[in-house]
């Protein structure tokens, strides 16, 4: 990247900036990407969310030229209007902190792979489910194995469900969306608390990507930073961080 600040012109010009950067490439869009700047290592953009219409900051880079790059951003009132918050690499909430009085918000990680996963002990046991006829069963699961899980069921943007019965009962579920950019995108994998350490989470995880791979030839997904054995299991079937995010509402008042 060059040392000076710039205005870049979209999706294309901020790839090449960022080296391939893998968010970039399968998470945004041409038509969500409604402002690109970069200085340094820097890169900073506005996007707008392809679910709930809301547009962020997101910011990465080195400490010391992310400063300089939000000071030029702020400096120069280009974030005055239409903002609803941001996300940077958790490295650098400090820096956010310095020019914004930010709120309330959680930490997480965006993943991805282009790898086929391991076969998985009971993935054999894993079956289509219905976002409709299930949907039900899945809001309830959900409610009681991972209430802040953002699969959504029986609102129709999943593209595939895929689970575990046992007994006629589903004992693990997750669904398969698309990012923003068209990417397959992993949520709301949830297991059961009677179900637990059975491998179902990875029998599902396993299955989804899978799929994805074979429909797209990519498969990512988000979890919350503090979950350690999700992180473990995910970076086990070949799963890689690529931003550790922090994401913040702006405070009111």
């Amino acid at each position: 990247m060059s040392d000076s600040f710039r205005t870049l012109s979209g999706r294309a010009e901020l790839l090449a900036a960022t080296g391939n950067d893998p968010y970039i490439r399968w998470e945004c869009d041409d038509q969500l990407l409604t402002r690109v700047w970069v200085l340094g290592d820097g890169a900073a953009f506005l996007r707008k969310s392809h679910h709930r219409g809301t547009t962020h900051l997101n910011l990465f880079g080195s400490e010391h030229d992310a400063d300089l790059l939000l000071r030029n951003l702020v400096d120069a009132d280009l974030l005055a209007d239409g903002v609803d918050g941001i996300s940077v690499e958790q490295s650098l909430l400090p820096v956010a902190e310095r020019h914004f009085a930010l709120g309330r918000g959680g930490d997480w990680d965006w993943m991805w792979t282009v790898d086929e996963p391991a076969a998985q002990p009971g993935e054999a046991a894993v079956v289509e489910l219905d976002d409709e006829a299930d949907g039900a069963e899945l809001l309830a699961l959900n409610e009681i194995g991972s209430p802040t899980a953002e699969s959504r069921p029986g609102e129709g943007i999943t593209e595939l469900w895929l689970g575990v019965r046992e007994k006629g009962r589903i004992l693990a579920a997750g669904a398969m969306h698309r990012t923003g950019g068209g990417a397959p995108h992993l949520a709301g994998i949830v297991t059961h608390p009677d179900a637990r350490g059975r491998g179902f989470g990875a029998a599902v995880t396993a299955a989804l990507t899978r799929a994805a791979l074979e429909r797209s030839g990519v498969a990512s997904l988000g979890m919350y930073s503090d979950n350690d054995v999700a992180r473990r299991l995910y970076h086990r079937l070949g799963f890689r961080t690529a931003h550790a995010w922090a994401s913040r509402g702006f405070a009111v008042g």
